[in-house]
């Protein structure tokens, strides 16, 4: 075996473990809150021992930090996505809408947190995901904006708007049952229904 192949499946293994570690420790920071679980605890979830996390994970805050960090990218670049289609404006809005809603409930986990301990961050962090909010929030509003230039959408301000889809979106992961009578698509296209209801001009 080569030294290049070696270090692709070292890498691999690395990454797999890591994920790990990151689903086990959303999953009992979502269930019992963030200060209530110890790095004890996410090893013994796995089956590791605490020495296993701390090789990848320096600390406690460091899983949190990466748990925001790759819940935004997932945000970004579905939205990325979408833009890219460059679509019109009520067809880019009820997309980016749709995989929202869809998003916040498939990791209901992931999204739990990262909508409720934003406050356990460190502070240079806590600023710098606040920003990234912000600027994940303006796409929206550019999208909304161009709708009501072009006489698609109603004329209210672009950030209260886009404030109550979010707002309404963001919720589902405290409700919603992946074990109800309705699926995660169909509730996302319920939504978009409503939400379509209340900002296309009639």
């Amino acid at each position: 075996m080569n030294i290049d192949l070696r270090d692709q499946l070292r890498q691999k293994k690395q990454a797999y473990v890591q994920d790990e570690i990151l689903a086990s420790a959303a999953t009992l920071f979502a269930e019992k809150g963030f200060r209530a679980i110890t790095i004890n605890d996410v090893a013994a979830s796995l089956g590791y021992t605490k020495s296993v996390v701390y090789y990848y994970f320096k600390n406690k805050n460091e899983i949190l930090w990466q748990i925001f960090l790759r819940m935004h990218e997932s945000y970004r670049a579905s939205i990325g996505e979408v833009l890219e289609k460059q679509l019109p404006p009520a067809q880019t809005l009820r997309e980016i809408l749709y995989n929202h809603a869809l998003h916040v409930m498939k990791r209901k986990d992931w999204t739990a947190i990262y909508f409720r301990d934003e406050s356990e961050l460190e502070s240079d962090q806590r600023a710098l995901m606040s920003k990234r909010k912000r600027e994940y929030d303006a796409l929206i509003e550019d999208v909304y904006r161009n709708g009501v230039e072009v006489g698609c959408f109603k004329n209210v301000p672009c950030h209260i708007a886009v404030s109550g889809f979010m707002g309404m979106c963001n919720w589902l992961h405290t409700w919603f049952n992946d074990q109800g009578t309705l699926t995660a698509e169909e509730v996302a296209e319920y939504y978009c229904d409503l939400l379509s209801g209340g900002y296309l001009k009639g």
